[in-house]
């Protein structure tokens, strides 16, 4: 099986809550943050690496990000999602909605994003992962202890991979985290007005953004309308960021200097980054 090591570029965070101590989540959550890519094997198809939702929801808090009700998925729009990839786009922005709500210490949100991700997730063949019957009965045992409820979501995550990996499914879960990663960037997009820290961060995970092309041209169904319309609405954000001025005035290389955004670059990035959340919670629209 394919080892990742999972790292978000350009920031070497210390990511553990103040309550952590020694436990097992200050381990996960303060690995050394990078963009280059290690693993057991080398391949065309597995040359890239994506992070775990609950890391990028702690890189952005790390940076200073605030929470703000009602900016989440509402879980009543999980039923509106028929095609395949909406519902895995939507696991994953399900995903960053979960770690948002538990590292803000919102645990009845939190839970009832743990509800709809079961639900989802059982829709996407992942039917196995979610058969633990008591996973909000552990939960709800929890509630109120962020660092329990945050390994408990690791696990969650990682079963998930494990599951893909084993099945040759791994492009099914590149499109779920391009539904976390996209989300994490709405979250954190409209909390950089005076918030310089938060700022950085969404432009280093822009990084991310074509290892998650690279994944979406990984699926099989390249024919697919739908799949099109979505690799056609990410690389928007891409060339939309690679044609801003201070991107082209720094080095190629994002993890020798982080480009600074003026604030007409920021919100032309800003508006691409919104409408493909928009397109992916609203299909359709």
């Amino acid at each position: 099986m394919l080892k990742l090591n999972y790292f978000v570029p350009a920031l070497t965070l210390s990511l553990a809550l103040a309550s952590c101590g020694d436990s097992e989540s200050d381990k996960k959550e303060t690995a050394t943050v990078e963009t280059t890519t290690t693993t057991s094997q080398e391949s065309s198809e597995n040359d890239y690496v994506l992070p775990q939702p609950i890391t990028l929801a702690n890189a952005f808090k790390a940076a200073g990000l605030k929470y703000q009700a009602g900016k989440t998925n509402p879980v009543g729009n999980a039923e509106k999602y028929a095609l395949k990839i909406d519902q895995l786009m939507n696991l994953g922005v399900y995903s960053t909605d979960l770690a948002y709500c538990a590292i803000n210490s919102k645990s009845q949100e939190a839970r009832e994003y743990l509800a709809v991700i079961q639900k989802v997730g059982s829709k996407v063949g992942l039917e196995s992962v979610f058969a633990d019957k008591e996973l909000i009965a552990k939960f709800d045992k929890e509630m109120g202890n962020p660092v329990a409820l945050e390994n408990l979501i690791y696990d969650i995550q990682e079963k998930t991979d494990v599951y893909m990996e084993d099945n040759d499914l791994r492009y099914l879960g590149d499109i779920q985290f391009a539904g976390a990663w996209i989300e994490g960037m709405y979250l954190g997009i409209d909390n950089t007005k005076e918030q310089a820290e938060i700022g950085k961060a969404l432009v280093e995970q822009m990084s991310l953004l074509k290892n998650i092309i690279k994944g979406f041209k990984s699926h099989p169904g390249q024919e697919d309308a739908r799949l099109k319309e979505v690799i056609a609405l990410y690389e928007g954000v891409l060339n939309t960021y690679e044609n801003q001025p201070s991107v082209k005035k720094v080095s190629k290389n994002i993890n020798i200097e982080t480009p600074e955004l003026t604030e007409a670059e920021y919100q032309a990035l800003a508006k691409e980054v919104k409408k493909v959340r928009d397109n992916i919670v609203k299909p359709g629209k």
